[in-house]
This record gives structure tokens, C-alpha cells and sequence, in this order.
């Protein structure tokens, strides 16, 4: 298994790394026995008054220093890299990414997709939990990385799925679980698509009717967003489709109750309307009513 590298940009004058030689270009592989991953673990394992770190020098040789400081003293060391390690990039493919939408010619890091739970501690952002393995649900709970934000979407594990494109985005309950037996605090987000997740899953996500205390989605329902319409509408139909539903032109679920068609003739009451981009999204005040309706929904799930 390849060892992590992390190497030293500046040595700090006058600081410990300075009066053992450490110099810029130099790396450091281990502290005490502990290979170090990322800041957190550097961080953590440094604050040890007594340190055996496991250096490789810029010319290629491994020696170790034995360091004796006190307990809160920094070595003095900046690295190449502030997290000590790569970004974690999503995996997903969401049907409403706002990241695809963007126009192109745009600088790169716009266009990075980053899922990782560091960032979501240190930075704000939103994560999936989708590429998260055992061993990086154990770290955040190891150090107690709180709050972090989970974009949690739905709680339909199928739904998320489907939402997410990815087959393994349904467990997202359990891992939530773990963080709550743990302490972590968590906020959630959730993007409403209309006809996916604004009745069932904003019910399941707001008032917490599953298996962890629902005060959890209560307080941690931080930010609702509305998706961009465009961007979901294939999927959308696709699913419909799937799960054989018919809407109005109004958007509301069920049969036709008849009426005129744009010719003036009378239709079918028995005949289901097929929704189009246009009766589903064109008016914005009938968009404007839908998200009316949800917040009204979610607030009234909330209440005690």
C-alpha cells in the first residue's frame, strides 16, 4: 500500500522543524507509529508531548526525529496542500446538478464536484454520504468533524437512487444514524423536484416519521431549494412513465375531469391529459403555487 507524502512548503523560523533541519521539500510519512492521512490526522497526532516522526527527506533518505515539546506546541510546519490530501469528488449524477448546468468557459474549480465530508466541516459544503466507506464514517465520528451538512433529498431509498443515479445513495438512513448515536450535528438540504420529492419524501424528511428521533429533521432541516426546471424534465418523464402516472394540466395527480382542448372541443373526462413541459412549468405563478404549497406542507409536518 502506498504511503501517504505529505510534503513541507515553509518551515516556520525559529520553530521546531527550523532547529531539527527540517527544510522545504522534505516529507513527512508517520507520527508515532500512525500514518497520516489528511490535517485532521496531523492535528491529531501532533499534539502529543513525546513524537517519533518519520520523515523522508527531499533527497530521498527516511530518518526519524524524536521530538520532545510541550503538549499544545506546534512543530511549525506548512504544507503543500491545506487538507494534506485530494479533494473527494462526487459520484453521483443528479438529475438536477447545478454544476452541469453551468455555462461553459468558466475557471476549472468551478466545475469540481467535490463530495467530501472535511470540506463539509471545514467549509459548509453540502455532501451526499454516497462515497463515504466505513472507515471515513469512523473518522468523522473520531473527531467529532460537527456540524457537517447532508444533502439528503429523500428518504425513499429507491427515489434516491433514481435521483441520485446512483445504486448505492439508498442507505443514506443509516449513516445519518451513525452520526446521530455519535453526537454529530448534522443540517440537511433537500431540492425539491416537483412530482419526485415534494409530497411523500418532504413528509418522511421533514416531520422524521422513520427510525431515528424526528428532531433531528426537525432542526436540521436547514435549506429547501427548487430545481431549475429544464434540467430534470427527461427524468422526470422517464419516471412518471415508470411508476405509470398521469397528471393534469394544472399538475396535480390524477384523471382528467374533462374540458375543452385548445380547439375548442370537448375531451374525454376518461382520457388522462399528457403533461407537457408547458402545462407542468410554464406558468410561474402555477410554479409559484407548488412551492407555496410545499413550504406550507413542510411547516405544518414540523409543528408538535
Amino acid at each position: 500500500m502506498k504511503k501517504h507524502l505529505h510534503k513541507i512548503a515553509w518551515v516556520e523560523p525559529g520553530s521546531i522543524a527550523e532547529e531539527l533541519g527540517l527544510e522545504p521539500g522534505d516529507a513527512i510519512e508517520e507520527i508515532n507509529g500512525n500514518e497520516i492521512e489528511d490535517i485532521f490526522d496531523y492535528q491529531y497526532y501532533v499534539e502529543d508531548e513525546y513524537l517519533d516522526v518519520l520523515i523522508l527527506t527531499k533527497d530521498g533518505e527516511e530518518c526519524v526525529l524524536e521530538i520532545e515539546k510541550d503538549e499544545d506546541e506546534d512543530l511549525g510546519i506548512t504544507f503543500e496542500s491545506s487538507l494534506m490530501d485530494e479533494y473527494h469528488s462526487c459520484c453521483n449524477k443528479c438529475m438536477f446538478c447545478f454544476i452541469d448546468q453551468m455555462p461553459p468557459g468558466m475557471r476549472d474549480t468551478l466545475y469540481f464536484k467535490d463530495d467530501d465530508s472535511r470540506l463539509s466541516f471545514l467549509q459548509g459544503n453540502y455532501i451526499t454520504l454516497t462515497n463515504m466507506r466505513d472507515k471515513d464514517i469512523e473518522r468523522v465520528i473520531k473527531y467529532h468533524l460537527s456540524p457537517i451538512n447532508i444533502s439528503v433529498h429523500t428518504t425513499n431509498p429507491e427515489l434516491r437512487c433514481k435521483m441520485l443515479h446512483n445504486r448505492f445513495a439508498g442507505d443514506v438512513l443509516d449513516k445519518i444514524g451513525r452520526f446521530y448515536e455519535a453526537g454529530i450535528r448534522m443540517n440537511s438540504q433537500v431540492v425539491l423536484c416537483q412530482g419526485l420529492n415534494d409530497e411523500e419524501s418532504v413528509e418522511a424528511v421533514v416531520s422524521g416519521k422513520i427510525r431515528l428521533n424526528a428532531e433531528i429533521y426537525k432542526k436540521s432541516l436547514s435549506k429547501v431549494i427548487f430545481a431549475p426546471i429544464n434540467s430534470y424534465m427527461k427524468e422526470l418523464e422517464a419516471w412518471e412513465a415508470k411508476m405509470n402516472i398521469n397528471r393534469t394540466q394544472d399538475g396535480d395527480e390524477g384523471e382528467n375531469k374533462g374540458g375543452k382542448d385548445d380547439k375548442g372541443n370537448q375531451e374525454n373526462s376518461d382520457t388522462p391529459r399528457k403533461h407537457t413541459r408547458k402545462s407542468l412549468f410554464g406558468d410561474k405563478s402555477n410554479l409559484g403555487r407548488w412551492q407555496d404549497r410545499v413550504y406550507q406542507a413542510a411547516l405544518r409536518r414540523a409543528s408538535p
